[in-house]
């Protein structure tokens, strides 16, 4: 049983807390008020979803208070009781962050903080998913005829699914699916198999095991004569080993032959040479000559190098008078513009400012004649020196070219009489160089005729080694293309043993398989047996509660009954009228014998599918009702439903379904024009 819930900031609910009790517990209201958003609290308290919301025609943040103030969480508890103990459920869902939600048994937490794990713990506790409570316990409003809505194949799968029955088909369906797969797959394993067993004959096993023997006594020969071959090889390899070495050691003293008599025939030719040069030439008298032209080269280098001193002083003279010229040509200048400064101010003294007499002025303009004067005298006097200078540095300049010019005969001639020199010492040395060499080369000459040494012999034993390696070298090429081969053929005897074993062994998996095949054909005609047992008890089950609900609900004698007629592909909603005869609901009945048939089809389901719960919570059940209806109607959930089902919430706005309380009975009103809250004015 619900025994209380609680809604804060859940659509236009700012606090809104309702108890209920067994019996019917009614909530009325007019449309917008809020009566609605109490049964989706419930849902949404046990499952975390409701219907509109499931179907997404709602997001979870339109649940959460918008008006008259935007709130940022919602919170949703409940307490209910089953099973003789007391549960509390708290979901809280906010706009930005994560949602969470607990359970507790008494004040013991068993689920939370994570959504899903209260979802999964709700649903083992009441044995009741989501999709059966929202088809077979809530009805949402305007859906109370959601089954008569149904076309019948789709009414079908809808009642196997709500009784289970659909699981049975998948399970059919599945071993049918086996089966057919199994057969599939054993006849690709038979044509595999019949393939196989062509290619694994006897025949072809006895002539690969034969070849097999043929290529290991062929390997077998051609080992011992590798082995033959290669002891052989072993020894003269060693005797061209030292051949080669003779051989080497002969070219090699050859070519050093030839390099020394070639050496030899150079210094001899040098020597001729140099001899033919110095033919006539006094070497005693070069020598000496050769002193005095080195002596008579560093004198006239030194008298050059003390002119070319000389000159640099002149020239420091001559830079020095040409800076005295200077300084009376400045001065002169001077003279000339302290004339034109007392000239231009009207006699004033240049230096004071002061007024001149005529007469200072006179002495001014004598004593700056008597100064230009002087200067100019200065100036021929420093002119008459320049010139002094400038002749004697000149002379000096000519002297000191004459002394280099002397000195530069000087030291060619000792160039020429110093190569004379070095010409004779040179001609001295590469006659003993010559007398080395050919010493050099007549060892050498002794050493290649000490030599025994047979080139024919030995290039005759070189071509037998290179012979006997082909030799070698082809037989292990034979030896290795008959291991491979022999690798081949064992590898293939390997294929055709293992072929076989696979053929007995997919032999045993076609017979097994043949023998599963039974047993699924025996289990898929239970399985469709069982189904038809199922189905016709259930059926006969909600066809017994909508006869007893009824009576109950409907208050004419037109109609005496209701029914589900079950066929191979559908369910047939059938009415028994007052002529006995069986017709079908769509099409035929009113809109108020339609949703009659409706609530009592809900009522039957409620009973059979969850008894163990036994709530049924109703919204808006009178629609198309006429005034007689909803007075029985009322009269029995007040009065006889309780009796089927312990509680019942039934969600209505005509007044006249107030007389259904047996419960709890709460009045909402809302003012939507001023957006504001529901509110519980009436209990």
């Amino acid at each position: 049983m619900i025994k209380a819930i609680t809604l804060e900031n859940w659509k236009s609910h700012y606090r809104t807390s309702l108890e209920f009790s067994k019996g019917t517990n009614v909530i009325v209201g007019k449309s917008g008020s809020g009566k609605s958003s109490i049964m989706d609290a419930i849902s949404f308290a046990l499952y975390g979803t409701f219907p509109s919301l499931a179907s997404r025609r709602v997001s979870l943040e339109e649940t959460i208070m918008a008006k008259p103030a935007k709130q940022s969480q919602s919170t949703i508890k409940m307490e209910f009781e089953y099973g003789g103990k007391n549960y509390f459920i708290e979901r809280t869902l906010r706009r930005a962050g994560m949602s969470e939600a607990y359970l507790r048994e008494g004040e013991k937490l068993i689920a939370g903080p994570k959504t899903t794990d209260v979802t999964k713990k709700v649903t083992e506790l009441l044995e009741v998913s989501y999709d059966l409570f929202s088809r077979a316990i809530y009805s949402e409003q305007n859906q109370i005829d959601f089954f008569l809505k149904l076309s019948p194949s789709q009414r079908k799968e809808k009642f196997d699914e709500l009784l289970g029955l659909d699981r049975y088909e998948k399970v059919r369906t599945n071993c049918v699916t086996l089966q057919n797969r199994i057969r599939k797959m054993d006849e690709d394993r038979k044509a595999f198999l019949d393939e196989q067993k062509k290619k694994t004959g006897t025949q072809q096993l006895e002539e690969y095991e034969a070849r097999i023997r043929e290529k290991e006594a062929e390997g077998t020969k051609l080992a011992a004569e590798i082995k033959g071959l290669e002891k052989e090889i072993a020894d003269r390899e060693k005797r061209l080993s030292e051949g080669e070495t003779l051989e080497k050691e002969l070219r090699q003293l050859k070519e050093g032959g030839i390099r020394l008599a070639s050496r030899a025939e150079a210094l001899s030719e040098d020597v001729a040479r140099a001899e033919k040069k110095l033919d006539g030439i006094e070497m005693t008298k070069v020598k000496e000559a050769l002193l005095g032209s080195e002596a008579l080269y560093a004198s006239l280098g030194d008298q050059k190098k003390e002119l070319d001193m000389q000159a640099d002083l002149k020239d420091k003279e001559i830079v020095k008078a040409k800076e005295q010229r200077a300084v009376f040509s400045n001065l002169l200048s001077t003279n000339e513009k302290i004339r034109g400064n007392y000239k231009r101010i009207g006699g004033e003294c240049p230096t004071c400012k002061r007024p001149l007499s005529e007469h200072e002025r006179e002495k001014l303009e004598k004593e700056l004649t008597e100064s230009d004067n002087k200067i100019r005298a200065s100036i021929g006097e420093t002119e008459g020196i320049l010139q002094k200078i400038h002749s004697e540095y000149e002379q000096i300049c000519k002297r000191a070219e004459e002394k280099g010019k002397l000195a530069q005969e000087a030291q060619k001639k000792a160039v020429e009489l110093k190569t004379l020199t070095g010409l004779a010492g040179e001609a001295v040395e590469k006659q003993k160089q010559c007398k080395l060499v050919q010493k050099q080369l007549e060892e050498t000459r002794g050493k290649i005729a000490a030599i025994k040494f047979d080139p024919a012999g030995f290039e005759k034993e070189r071509s037998e080694f290179y012979a006997l390696r082909e030799r070698a070298a082809k037989a292990r090429a034979e030896a290795r293309a008959a291991g491979e081969l022999l690798k081949e053929l064992q590898a293939g005897v390997k294929r055709i043993k293992d072929a076989q074993e696979q053929i007995a062994q997919l032999d045993g998996k076609i017979k097994h398989n043949e023998k599963t095949l039974e047993k699924l054909a025996v289990f898929t005609s239970a399985l469709r047996a069982t189904q038809g047992q199922l189905r016709a008890e259930m059926i006969a089950t909600v066809n017994a509660a909508m006869d007893e609900v009824w009576q109950k609900v409907y208050p004419y004698a037109d109609i005496s009954t209701v029914k589900i007629a079950a066929q191979e592909n559908s369910y047939e909603i059938m009415a028994l009228q007052s002529n006995s005869e069986w017709v079908r609901v769509e099409g035929i009945l009113s809109g108020g014998e339609r949703s009659a048939v409706a609530l009592t089809l809900r009522i039957a389901i409620s009973l059979v599918l969850t008894q163990n719960l036994g709530w049924i919570i109703l919204d808006e059940p009178t629609h198309n009702l006429d005034a007689n209806s909803v007075v029985g109607l009322s009269e029995t959930m007040a009065s006889h439903m309780p009796q089927f089902i312990g509680q019942i919430f039934i969600i209505t706005h005509d007044k006249q379904m107030e007389n259904a309380a047996s419960g709890k009975l709460y009045t909402l009103e809302r003012e939507k024009e001023k957006d504001g809250v529901t509110k519980v004015v009436g209990e």
